[in-house]
């Protein structure tokens, strides 16, 4: 029953196409609200409480639902520009695109205000992929690029996951760097970050110390996308499949199952 209950929120979060999956839930509505949700480093949709969510490549729209039969469309602001996914936490969205973390904080009006925008290379010609997840007061960025040309047309190649500290939303600061092999999707269940490595496989990592990420297992070669980790269930979304795996013994990972697409 566990496999089967946390198989149907994955049809409900992992709705999308592409590398981008589908939508998250939250009935938290203040910054205060410490309340936890299963949800996509891909999400491109998200509720909170009465309210709607969404990112296009450049948009942040808010919907009301308090009609649920007939949402209402309540702002639409500009956010940057290559928009990847959006995170909540607490009253608080971030949002990743290619080139800046941003943050926005939630009011009582249900309209998202920028807290601030964090750029991750002062060049605007480097365009890594970019998911972000958040855990507390820090903040889990996944950056990889293919080779391009940069300042002074220097080829660039990013494979990086970084942590910046979120507690002051008004400034994010760079904590850790950790290279990975082609990072893509991310999550993370208590001391544990998971990260999908593109081509091989699942990264296993004790963040105990966000300051000093260690990586502590490799699952076997995949191509791999996104994931969600819950209560010792690991859900890999692949290709072709969702690969399921029980982490509860981390030392120990054993492969399930999987799932046809």
């Amino acid at each position: 029953m566990k496999h089967l209950f946390v198989f149907l929120i994955l049809v409900v979060i992992f709705t999308g196409c592409g590398e981008g999956f589908g939508t998250a839930s939250s009935n938290s509505g203040s910054k205060t609200d410490p309340t936890t949700v299963l949800q996509s480093s891909y999400a491109t949709l998200l509720t909170v409480g009465d309210f709607l969510y969404a990112i296009n490549n450049s948009e942040l729209t808010t919907f009301s639902l308090r009609d649920p039969k007939n949402p209402e469309e309540i702002n639409r602001q500009d956010v940057g520009f290559d928009i990847e996914n959006i995170f909540h936490q607490a009253g608080v969205l971030f949002i990743g695109s290619q080139q800046a973390i941003s943050i926005f904080l939630i009011g009582p009006d249900g309209i998202p205000r920028r807290q601030s925008s964090t750029d991750y290379f002062s060049s605007k010609d480097i365009k890594p992929c970019d998911p972000v997840i958040v855990d507390g007061e820090f903040a889990y960025v996944t950056l990889s690029t293919t080779a391009q040309q940069g300042p002074c047309r220097r080829t660039i190649q990013i494979n990086e996951l970084r942590v910046y500290n979120v507690r002051d939303l008004s400034h994010p600061k760079l904590v850790s760097t950790l290279e990975i092999d082609k990072p893509k999707g991310l999550g993370i269940d208590g001391n544990y970050l998971f990260v999908c490595m593109a081509t091989k496989g699942v990264a296993v990592l004790d963040k105990s110390n966000p300051q000093e990420l260690k990586q502590i297992g490799n699952l076997e070669s995949f191509e791999s996308y996104d994931l969600i980790a819950h209560e010792g269930l690991l859900m890999v979304v692949c290709p072709k499949e969702i690969r399921q795996y029980d982490y509860t013994d981390i030392h120990n990972i054993l492969y399930l199952s999987s799932i046809e697409l």
